[in-house]
């Protein structure tokens, strides 16, 4: 009797090893099934945030045509405040370039960087400026006085205003 019971609780290693291996393709099916939702989720951007495209003051200033209308972002340092919600960017601050006027229409206020080599990053919808329409759309109150010089010029209606992040800290994310 003690010899059956001996023979009973022996294990054949073979079906040791296809147990282990079965269990280890089950662990692995659900460690991908993981990664695909994940990875469906983070690439989804919502229907409402337009993709906004990298540009530069310049091209704002040289091709406002091409970009009237459109969502972009800028990485420039701040120039100078203009009335109470607005200030100017430029990417030639030596060179006389011709500066962009930033409207803050993100509904948070945005205090320019004491020291003018911070680099700030500002997403919008590129415009001509026309204070009424401005006003209304976005629920501003803009002092026309401050704003003469920027009529019917590109703007920028910033939806998103940001210290631009450095190279380093990109890197070691």
């Amino acid at each position: 009797m003690a010899d059956r019971d001996d023979n009973r609780n022996q294990r054949n290693p073979n079906q040791d090893v296809f147990k282990g291996l079965w269990e280890a393709k089950v662990v692995i099916a659900i460690a991908f099934i993981a990664v695909f939702v994940r990875l469906s989720y983070t690439n989804e951007q919502p229907a409402t945030v337009p993709t906004a495209q990298l540009v530069t003051t310049s091209a704002v200033v040289n091709y406002p045509d091409e970009l009237i209308g459109k969502t972009v972002t800028v990485r420039s340092r701040p120039l100078q405040r203009v009335g109470l919600s607005s200030f100017t960017v430029s990417d030639r601050r030596f060179f006389g370039g011709e500066p962009i006027l930033v409207v803050n229409a993100s509904g948070r206020p945005f205090d320019l960087p004491s020291d003018r080599e911070n680099i700030i990053q500002v997403t919008g919808e590129v415009r001509n400026l026309a204070i009424p329409q401005i006003e209304q759309q976005y629920n501003l109150s803009l002092q026309d006085e401050y704003y003469r010089d920027y009529i019917n010029k590109p703007v920028i209606i910033a939806r998103d205003i940001r210290l631009a992040p450095n190279s380093t800290a990109i890197t070691l994310r």
